[in-house]
């Protein structure tokens, strides 16, 4: 559960066009988080624009430091606007409570899901995000991953609104990234990001990457993202989407949705064309199709626990 906010906490009056959602541990020292947070700042247009979330646990005290001593001066320094939640200990297991909560208080029209591993690589990054403004989409910028889903994904403020989380699972980019495709909104953008990730860079090979621990692979674990309750959340999740999509017009029926359940279209019968490089690309992805989420889906009168 999240604790008070560290005693940082400048905002911006003119809020944020896109939320820069980062659950952190460990990568101070390291100086990974500055190097992560400089790289989007001093490639963005107008700094100004951005608002970041830190989450840090209230064991890394080195996180806690630089939030209460340093961080103030940092974003002062770009006019950015930052919050920071203080969170016990979750886990990479938990990933996506650290991920729902700093949503919850974010103020931008968009939610931008970051890694303190992570560098843009694009000149006027934000500009690009905003040519989408209006659009109900899951964006997905490029990567060094060669992966079909969206490792650092956008999406609007709404989905999250309607959701009431960006996901129910650890899993967090792959979730929206289904959600997305199911419903037809997945779009790869014109931005470049490098995941300086020890597997893909030889980057940032400390404590935090030896420890993450991805939530998926086990489908009798109930937190795994094949487990027959995610999988009916995740349809939920869609379902909520599809509606919305239709109840302002972009979508009429039959909508994509409606046709991938139906067993008309599949979404993700492009995936043989990738080759995704690193650890905990694999199993969220069945090849062969025998892991269809509409084909997994519970009884309508099932208890889901989450």
């Amino acid at each position: 559960m999240a604790k008070e906010e560290v005693n940082q906490e400048i905002l911006n009056p003119d809020g944020g066009v896109v939320s820069i959602i980062l659950p952190t541990r460990g990568r101070v020292t390291s100086g990974a988080l500055e190097k992560s947070l400089t790289s989007l700042l001093e490639t963005a247009n107008n700094p100004a624009k951005i608002e970041i979330m830190l989450g840090v646990d209230d064991d890394d005290q080195e996180s806690i430091d630089w939030v209460n001593n340093e961080a103030g001066n940092f974003m002062k320094k770009w006019g950015c606007a930052c919050k920071a939640k203080v969170f016990k200990p979750l886990g990479y297991e938990q990933l996506n409570v650290y991920v729902n909560l700093l949503c919850h208080s974010s103020t931008g029209a968009w939610l931008f899901l970051w890694n303190d591993d992570a560098i843009m690589q694009t000149k006027d990054w934000e500009v690009e995000i905003q040519k989408y403004d209006g659009q109900f989409k899951c964006l997905a910028p490029k990567d060094n991953h060669d992966h079909p889903f969206a490792i650092f994904p956008l999406i609007p403020a709404d989905w999250f609104t309607l959701c009431d989380a960006w996901s129910v699972n650890a899993q967090n980019d792959t979730w929206v990234s289904v959600i997305a495709r199911m419903n037809g909104i997945f779009e790869r953008i014109n931005i470049e990001v490098l995941h300086d990730r020890a597997d893909l860079t030889g980057g940032n090979d400390d404590e935090t990457f030896e420890n993450r621990k991805y939530m998926e692979g086990n489908p009798e674990d109930p937190q795994d993202f094949n487990h027959p309750n995610m999988v009916q959340a995740r349809m939920h999740h869609a379902s909520k989407i599809d509606w919305f999509l239709k109840k302002i017009g972009t979508h009429t029926a039959p909508s994509p949705f409606e046709d991938f359940v139906n067993g008309k279209v599949n979404p993700f019968d492009d995936i043989n064309n990738h080759k995704p490089k690193g650890a905990g690309q694999f199993n969220s992805i069945n090849k062969n199709n025998d892991n269809n989420d509409s084909d997994r889906r519970l009884p309508d009168d099932t208890k889901i626990s989450l």
